[in-house]
């Protein structure tokens, strides 16, 4: 009885501390408060086998490896209704410790306890289709009990803290403990990643009781839900799950509600182990939210969000122009880490790849260029246990050297000596900012049943600002209110709005920032829940002077012969159509002014547009592409997709781009002149400390760089100096110190 009280008042200690905003000791200094970290998941019970703990170790040090990760699994820990197992996980940080390895422990939930459901037989998820979630073992979690319970089920969210408190106040004896990782990928149920609208959850009464709750927060009143939402009901009770997409603002209240409890359940098990374990350092790590898989439907983590809440940031990624970037640029600032490579990726039917040192240079220093302060392979010793077998092992499944270990270990003792210095260098603030909405993410599920769309418009912006050496960040609908640090702020299929997003990209572009917009800017009023009657919305066509007329599909884009539209299409246009025939296509060709064609997808719009400069047509009456100068700033506005357009054909796209970042004053980093040759600078306030280049060219190739002194290739020699014409093998990649 005591004990329970004791731990009563913990929780409420827990839920203060995270209600007000858990107040962190000063972490900051981050150089001098976090390690640069080099090591790999190791313990997921029941592998590996406990006879080879101390051999692995042992080697897992030899080749150089810092920090070593073990899961804390639930339903392993926790095996029946009052009885706790942690002996395993004592015995393995006896061993790290026998071996100075920093261990971090990683808690995982999503494995619930048999006695769980057996105390709690309504905790289960439920499905849209009314379809109860039985727990299951899938690959990544053989133990079974996945995908876990309701996130809203009060007696499981206490069963779940009075585990975690025991777990806390037991391994934090473990002197060489260093960071809790508190949520392994975050997602609100895995049956429902593949964003199929039936096996959307939960849908179960807490959740709707909570939903009830959250929409009287936000509407205050029944009035102003029933307004937004068109409705009628008589009383909070009456309010429905949302079960299909096609009101669309309730669909989008009703995920944020799960992105809200996702947050919630973050931000209780980091205060928790900041209020036991305050000298520890606390986070979580992500799949980062490129839509593809993870995204505010199916999985409903908000980077953006959740970082506030951590010490530190951490993902599961590769390297690319996507995933890194997200999570850098959700981290707003906070340290990074890469705590999940899956360069050793395999599975039963598909063995891991073999990854020489080359494969993991150009993997990791590309990380390390955008910010990423260490790396922990999945996993060291391959899994032996179901259908990851026998792969994702920096060894060999009988603990033997393969390729990847030398190329590992050559890797962290070439980086090792220059370890303290990489903690204190970060890339330069970017200039360019790729707007990303959870609002209009939604929307765009709502509108398709899908991401397709959207993400090939961001991603298409994201790609050639890589390829190009050009710095660029996400920024989320809260970060638009403060952009002076950017020069150009891009908006890919930003169909979906609220009033404080249109007031904050208004000011942006009448204080001198330079705006590209693809079609139907605010064409959804989020504070209306209605369809905009003017695009842009939000009274921007009038305060801009630009409107979009006869708006369209380029499914329904004809040639005259026979049209649904009269169509008089300019000769460059009808020229591109020969491939539609005499129908319109996913695909729109724009007849810029320049020469060049500019594809558009499956939005179009004529634009109408006093004293702007007309850039493209379609037809002759009306241009579709214009640039129009605003304020102190300039408004590039488009009237199809461009960035999902430039699938079909991507010259245009990249020569429009080049001409919206020269105008606007943007250059490329370290001035590097050579597509596909990926360039990043590594500064400590201003001083340059390290360059890395990337050739991502089919074949040889060479670059020129605009920097002060002479640099040295960590792993090629290869000596560069400004001005000179650098030549790059194909498949290059290296850091270079600046001497």
């Amino acid at each position: 009885m005591k004990q329970t009280i004791l731990l009563l008042v913990l929780l409420l200690t827990v839920f203060q501390s995270y209600s007000q905003g858990y107040k962190r000791k000063d972490l900051d200094q981050q150089t001098a408060n976090y390690p640069f970290i080099w090591g790999a998941q190791y313990y997921r019970a029941p592998t590996p086998a406990k006879e080879n703990w101390d051999s692995d170790m042992k080697r897992f040090s030899e080749l150089g490896f810092t920090d070593i990760k073990f899961w804390l699994q639930w339903r392993w820990s926790h095996p029946a209704e009052e009885e706790y197992y942690f002996e395993d996980l004592d015995e393995l940080m006896v061993i790290a410790a026998k071996y100075n390895l920093r261990v971090t422990i990683n808690a995982i939930f999503d494995v619930t306890p048999v006695c769980l459901y057996e105390k709690y037989p309504d905790a289960k998820q439920l499905m849209n289709n009314g379809n109860i979630i039985e727990p299951y073992v899938v690959s990544h979690r053989q133990i079974g009990g996945h995908p876990g319970p309701c996130y809203n089920h009060p007696g499981a969210l206490k069963e779940r803290q009075t585990f975690f408190a025991k777990a806390i106040n037991h391994l934090k004896k473990h002197k060489n403990l260093v960071l809790w990782d508190v949520w392994n990928e975050p997602e609100l149920s895995y049956p429902q990643r593949d964003g199929e609208l039936d096996k959307m959850a939960c849908y179960c009464n807490h959740c709707k009781g909570a939903f009830i709750k959250w929409l009287e927060n936000k509407y205050k009143n029944l009035e102003t839900l029933n307004k937004v939402w068109g409705r009628n009901y008589q009383n909070w009770s009456q309010v429905e799950l949302p079960k299909s997409t096609l009101a669309l603002k309730d669909f989008i209240d009703w995920r944020e509600f799960h992105a809200n409890t996702m947050l919630e359940e973050a931000k209780w098990r980091l205060a928790m182990t900041k209020e036991l374990d305050p000298d520890r350092i606390s986070y979580l790590h992500v799949v980062p939210n490129t839509t593809q898989p993870f995204n505010a439907v199916t999985t409903c983590m908000d980077d953006f969000e959740v970082s506030k809440h951590c010490d530190v940031f951490a993902a599961t990624m590769n390297n690319g122009p996507y995933f890194t970037p997200q999570v850098v640029s959700a981290a707003q600032g906070k340290i990074c880490y890469n705590v999940e490579s899956h360069i050793n990726g395999g599975s039963i039917t598909m063995h891991q790849a073999v990854v020489n040192q080359n494969d993991l240079l150009n993997d990791f220093l590309p990380q390390i260029g955008m910010g990423i302060k260490g790396f922990m392979f999945w996993q060291f010793r391959p899994e032996i246990l179901g259908a990851e077998a026998p792969n994702w092992g920096v060894l060999n499944i009988d603990g033997s050297d393969r390729v990847i270990t030398k190329a590992a270990e050559t890797f962290g003792k070439t980086i090792k000596p220059h370890m303290d210095l990489l903690m204190k260098s970060f890339p330069k603030q970017a200039e360019i900012a790729i707007w990303k909405s959870q609002k209009n993410e939604i929307f765009h599920y709502c509108e398709y049943g899908n991401f397709n769309s959207l993400a090939a418009s961001i991603n298409a912006y994201s790609d050639f600002l890589y390829k190009h050496s050009y710095a660029f960040s996400y920024v989320n609908s809260e970060m638009l209110n403060d952009l002076s640090n950017y020069k150009v702020l891009i908006m890919p299929s930003a169909y979906y709005l609220t009033q404080q997003e249109a007031d904050a990209i208004d000011a942006f572009v009448n204080n001198g920032g330079v705006l590209l917009s693809e079609a139907h800017l605010g064409g959804y009023n989020d504070n209306t829940g209605r369809h905009s009657y003017n695009m842009p919305g939000f009274g921007l066509h009038k305060k801009w002077g630009i409107e979009e007329v006869e708006t369209s599909t380029t499914y329904r884009l004809k040639m005259p012969q026979k049209e649904e539209v009269n169509l008089a299409l300019v000769p460059d246009v009808q020229k591109f159509l020969k491939d539609f025939g005499t129908t319109g296509g996913k695909y729109v060709p724009i007849a810029m002014t320049d020469g060049t064609i500019l594809w558009g997808a499956f939005r179009f719009a004529k634009i109408h547009a006093e004293n702007a400069t007309n850039l493209g047509f379609f037809t002759k009456d009306y241009p579709s592409v214009i640039s129009k100068k605003i304020g102190k700033g300039i408004v590039w506005y488009c009237g199809t997709n461009i960035g999902e357009g430039s699938t079909k054909d991507a010259s245009g796209f990249n020569q429009f781009l080049h001409t919206v970042l020269a105008e606007s004053g943007v250059k490329t980093e370290l001035e590097a002149n050579k597509k596909d040759v990926w360039v990043k600078g590594l500064y400590e306030k201003e001083q340059l400390n390290f360059i890395v280049v990337r050739n991502m060219d089919s074949a040889d190739s060479s670059v020129k760089l605009s920097f002060k002194g002479k640099a040295k290739g960590l792993f090629s020699g290869m000596e560069i100096k400004s001005g000179e014409n650098i030549s790059l093998p194909k498949g290059f990649c290296d850091l270079f110190v600046v001497e």
